[in-house]
This record gives structure tokens, C-alpha cells and sequence, in this order.
């Protein structure tokens, strides 16, 4: 399960952004969000990404499936990988795009980046 996936320089996106469906210290509704207990940390059931028209929705998805596609598929030796770094500052076509997933797999937590 994924608990966070985390990008920085792609596409409409400059700064850090996040997608953490840990939950908060809110207690309502507690027994209804499962708790990982080797972690102490619950785990939302369900997320939502909404916003206005032209807000990213569609570019943070593009991001999330070009990550899973390099994890699963990888690249061949010396090809190059189609990254869309964040195109209104000129600096940022030189930087990295870090991505980053933190997953929930048979009780325990990894992070990939």
C-alpha cells in the first residue's frame, strides 16, 4: 500500500509536494482508521486529490506514473529518461527530480527514493 509518494521539480510542480495518507492526531472517526501497531501510526483508508481546472491534478498522476513505470520497467544502460522538470524557471532544466515512495508492505514500512 502506498502511505506517501513525494516529488519535487516535474512539471508544474517546483517546490516539494506530498501525498501522505497517514493520519493526522485527529480522533474522530479513530476506529474507523486502521493502526499499523509495530509503527503506532494509522493509515487512512481512502484519499482524494481535488482542486480547480489546470491546478496539477493531472500533472502529480503523470508523476506518480512515470516513478512506477522507472521502479517497475527501469531504463536501458545510457538511455534517456523522458523527465519533465518544471518549465518556467530555466535553472530547474539542469536540476534533479527527486521522487520519493514510502510504502506499506506485510506490516513494515519502506521508502524508495
Amino acid at each position: 500500500m502506498l502511505i506517501n509518494f513525494s516529488l519535487e521539480n516535474w512539471a508544474s510542480f517546483m517546490e516539494p509536494l506530498s501525498l501522505s495518507i497517514i493520519a493526522s492526531r485527529e480522533r474522530q472517526h479513530s476506529e474507523r482508521v486502521p493502526k499499523v501497531a509495530k509503527y503506532s501510526t494509522r493509515i487512512l483508508p481512502i484519499a482524494a486529490i481535488y482542486g480547480g481546472n489546470a491546478s496539477g491534478k493531472t500533472n502529480f498522476f503523470k508523476a506518480l506514473s512515470f516513478a512506477k513505470n522507472l521502479v517497475v520497467r527501469g531504463t536501458l544502460p545510457d538511455a534517456l529518461m523522458p523527465v519533465e522538470t518544471f518549465r518556467l524557471d530555466t535553472q530547474c532544466a539542469s536540476k534533479p527530480s527527486p521522487f520519493s515512495f514510502e510504502l506499506l508492505i506485510d506490516e513494515t514500512i519502506y521508502e524508495f527514493s
